[in-house]
């Protein structure tokens, strides 16, 4: 899950250790440009999941192995794209999103969602939002196209639209064997603590 900051001190959120770089605007990160859906939550639900067993898929020489099935529909707070580190070769993108409260741009209003080296950082300020409703209230989401289509998708998705997202939560075995493990709830944090999904289905909204 995530670990969120105080005032203009950020605080890593994820499953590394310090931001390299950020996307603040989908503009910078060659998407759509990011729509305000108004005051009020527009995704109440957390996300829904159930554990299941399944045969290793394979992408190419990496394999991933079932944990759970999972739903989320939330607010799309940021996305980063990613190209060269060691995820990249399965899941180019990763998606920063916030259910309940965290869906009301009321209760965001005047915080930042920051994305870097596979972290989701929030920068609070000033702003009255406890860290006990970010913690629990959004995720940052590894995700892996199950086709080339919905990969595409991944780019289209305009920042602060709800994003409904369908597949299988993975665990990831590099080529070098290295394995990477998907966080299985959403209240732990730091290192390990991002969701690894395989997406088989996605879908969003720009209605206020």
């Amino acid at each position: 899950m995530n670990r969120a900051m105080k005032k203009n001190r950020p605080v890593a959120t994820g499953c590394a250790s310090h931001i390299v770089a950020c996307c603040l605007l989908m503009s910078s990160c060659g998407g759509p440009p990011a729509v305000s859906l108004g005051p009020g939550v527009k995704a109440a639900a957390p996300p829904e999941q159930r554990s299941i067993s399944g045969e290793t898929l394979h992408r190419g020489a990496t394999q991933l192995t079932p944990r759970a099935e999972f739903t989320v529909q939330a607010k799309l707070l940021s996305k980063r794209r990613y190209r060269w580190d060691e995820l990249a070769v399965v899941s180019s993108w990763d998606f920063a999103v916030g259910w309940g409260a965290i869906s009301d741009e009321t209760v965001t209003a005047g915080t930042r969602v920051l994305q870097g080296d596979r972290l989701m950082y929030w920068h609070l300020y000033d702003a009255p939002l406890p860290l006990s409703i970010v913690e629990r209230s959004s995720a940052n989401i590894h995700l892996i196209g199950e086709t080339d289509e919905i990969t595409r998708q991944f780019e289209e998705a305009p920042l602060g639209s709800i994003v409904t997202l369908k597949g299988r939560l993975v665990d990831v075995r590099l080529p070098d064997n290295r394995v990477v493990p998907t966080s299985l709830t959403r209240l732990d944090r730091g290192v390990g603590a991002c969701e690894i999904l395989f997406v088989s289905e996605i879908d969003w909204s720009t209605d206020a």
